[in-house]
């Protein structure tokens, strides 16, 4: 059998994605295809490195370190 390491991705890279995801109209399981993550993935990292605002916005996105 031969099992796949998981990825590992720069904390860059999951903040920029998460930008990304939040500041774009497109749904973000077209966002996570786009940039070649997991749609479940992308979702992770959206529920832990952001936090609702107001209506008018998805997400407020705070540094991840």
């Amino acid at each position: 059998m031969n099992q796949e390491k998981p990825k590992v991705y720069t904390a860059e890279f999951r903040e920029s994605a998460v930008k990304l995801a939040n500041d774009s109209d497109k749904p973000i399981a077209q966002t996570a295809r786009d940039i070649g993550v997991n749609e479940n993935t992308l979702h992770t990292w959206i529920s832990k490195y952001s936090h609702p605002v107001e209506a008018g916005s998805r997400y407020f996105c705070e540094s991840l370190f």
